[in-house]
């Protein structure tokens, strides 16, 4: 895990570096299909709490994340000690992040969902072990603070016998990231699919999709939410809105991302790396696409 701080980005990921240290990213559109898992957990963001459903075996989970609130919300999955509860959790807070890191175990859980705006939801399917998880938002609150420090994390645990729950493999797609590109099917982007993003760089990747406003490109919503995840604020209208995908993936790993879009312009990214010009974005992994 890495210890150095560094400025945040459009995912959120980093937003955790910043304050506890530790890396993340990624997201999917509009309103997503949530295909009937043996194996889910359900969570819905609010100001600033998260509501949890279902009790996940280790194995192939299902994540289905949703944003029943009105800003901006996201859920990064630490492993943390066993045993660990909410009080612990909150008074480690108190102390400070030193206090919160000395709770983990390991880095973040890769492939999880990432952000997602208001009445955003999205779902994505990764392996988890059995063990104790921190489900937390570090996304910036009005008054300056993070959401975090408002008390939005959650303990989850997974436990019990391996499910048998496996991904879909008919009607996936392969989206590939690399330390230089995204690769994603040729043709037209359907509303509704499964995607298996596969990470076969050297340094972990990410897939956000952003649905862009008319008339605004990807640059337009990555300057713009780069400027509010530095600062909290960032100067007129969003060109965009947040609509979820898969977090960071590990070098060698994968994830499934099941969507549902509707209809319109979309960018996709990868917000890793450290700062410009060493960044994923600047390196290239990005792009737009239209649904119609």
């Amino acid at each position: 895990m890495t210890t150095r701080r560094r400025t945040t980005r459009l995912t959120g990921a980093t937003l955790v570096m910043a304050l506890l240290a530790a890396t993340t990213a990624l997201l999917t559109p509009g309103s997503v299909a949530t295909a009937a898992s043996s194996n889910a957990i359900t969570l819905t963001a609010g100001e600033y709490a998260y509501t949890v459903k279902g009790a996940p075996q280790p194995g192939w989970v299902q994540w289905n994340f949703a944003n029943g609130g009105v800003e901006d919300h996201m859920m990064i999955v630490f492993p943390v000690k066993s045993g660990t509860t909410d009080k612990q959790v909150k008074a480690a807070a108190a102390k400070g992040e030193d206090a919160v890191s000395k709770l983990f175990t390991g880095d973040p859980v890769s492939g999880t969902p990432a952000l997602v705006g208001p009445d955003q939801k999205t779902t994505t399917l990764t392996q988890v072990k059995a063990g104790t998880y921190l489900v937390a938002c570090f996304v910036p609150a009005p008054d300056g603070e993070d959401h975090f420090a408002h008390g939005m994390f959650k303990v989850v645990t997974v436990k019990g016998s391996k499910s048998s729950f496996k991904p879909p493999t008919d009607g996936v797609a392969d989206v590939t990231l690399t330390d230089t590109a995204i690769e994603v099917p040729d043709g037209a982007a359907p509303k509704q699919i499964t995607l298996k993003v596969t990470n076969e760089g050297d340094a972990p990747h990410g897939f956000q999709l952003v649905k862009l406003e008319t008339g605004k490109t990807l640059d337009d919503a990555n300057t713009y939410f780069n400027a509010f995840f530095n600062t909290g604020t960032a100067e007129g209208t969003a060109p965009g809105v947040l609509v979820g995908g898969v977090s960071t993936v590990a070098p060698g790993g994968m994830a499934y991302l099941q969507w549902e879009l509707p209809a319109g312009h979309y960018g996709y990214l990868s917000t890793d790396g450290d700062d410009p010009p060493d960044d994923d974005y600047t390196k290239g992994l990005k792009g737009e696409f239209d649904i119609s």
